[in-house]
């Protein structure tokens, strides 16, 4: 009987250690005030009109109306401010 009391006394401290820890690592990634602010500077061509933007983990997508109508989807890198891809749209016809 008290290898039991002693089991269920030692499986009880082992569930609350491990929800103390499952909670502090939670809270250190949602308060991670470690990394500086990033700030990048992206070229769009002269004259273009930014029609919306987009983000996906470190990387932006800048959908722009190019002078003349058309229309293209720049693709840059967040940390470098670097122009990653670039698609062009094409009416159809």
């Amino acid at each position: 009987m008290r290898a039991l009391k002693a089991l269920v006394i030692g499986m009880g401290v082992l569930i609350v250690v491990g929800l103390v820890t499952v909670v502090v690592t939670i809270a250190n990634r949602t308060l991670d005030t470690d990394r500086p602010p990033t700030e990048a500077a992206f070229a769009i061509p002269p004259g273009a009109e930014v029609l919306e933007t987009a983000l996906d983990g470190d990387r932006m997508a800048l959908r722009l109306r190019l002078p003349g109508g058309a229309q293209a989807i720049h693709v840059f890198d967040l940390a470098t401010g670097r122009r990653v891809a670039t698609a062009r749209i094409h009416g159809g016809g």
